[in-house]
């Protein structure tokens, strides 16, 4: 059972991998023009025209992706595990809201500039990888995890929200043709790779993994 459980950080940390060379492979096709008729079919197919309930639901989910709107509310989160269960469980969620808002912004500035849809009001812009998909899906994911790996939630509320979430935001970006599908895919990629490092290291930092690594390096 031991063994079982100290596979888990290293899991959590070949996905992260998994998912950050995943990203590197995509930006290189995209980068190369490779990936203009799967976006270019994908724009097609989804319709342009929204009821005014849908346009409010999308500038929700719009405010939730930027840092503005996930940091405030990651840590709000953070501070309530804090006070339930301490700063060890409560880490994690703050530093993935950190990290991915940093990323994010590290990336408009140095990533080389995509032409996005027509819809984008803001052309000169990077369009990948999707910052919205980044973040949401980072914080989210993360949340999810801690939330149910403490016991703090159960998976059947924690999952579905964890999932829907950053779905919804991507979708949104889509509809509102502010972003190519594989912005979209981009971003959650980079998400999934911040949530496993995060996931992991809450898993590193359990109190029986730190005393056996204790107990090793004193032998």
């Amino acid at each position: 059972m031991r063994r079982k459980h100290a596979l888990v950080p290293i899991a959590l940390i070949s996905g992260g991998a998994g998912a950050a060379i995943g990203f590197a492979l995509l930006a290189r096709r995209v980068k190369r023009h490779r990936t203009r008729q799967i976006d270019a079919t994908i724009r097609k197919a989804l319709p342009r025209r929204h009821r005014r309930v849908t346009k409010v639901a999308m500038q929700v989910f719009e405010l939730l992706g930027k840092w503005y709107g996930q940091m405030p509310i990651a840590a709000l989160t953070t501070a309530a595990v804090w006070r339930a269960r301490g700063p060890r469980v409560a880490m994690p969620i703050a530093a993935a809201s950190a990290s991915a808002a940093s990323l994010a912004w590290l990336l408009e500035q140095t990533m080389r500039p995509r032409k996005p849809p027509p819809g984008r009001h803001s052309p000169s812009e990077p369009a990948f990888p999707s910052g919205h998909a980044l973040q949401t899906g980072a914080v989210a994911w993360t949340t999810a995890y801690v939330l149910v790996r403490e016991g703090i939630a159960s998976p059947g509320s924690a999952v579905p929200l964890a999932l829907a979430l950053p779905a919804a935001t991507g979708l949104m970006k889509l509809w509102r043709d502010r972003h190519w599908f594989t912005d979209v895919m981009g971003g959650y990629l980079l998400g999934a790779a911040l949530a496993a490092g995060a996931m992991a290291g809450h898993e590193i930092a359990r109190p029986r993994r730190i005393r056996r690594a204790l107990a090793v390096l004193a032998r």
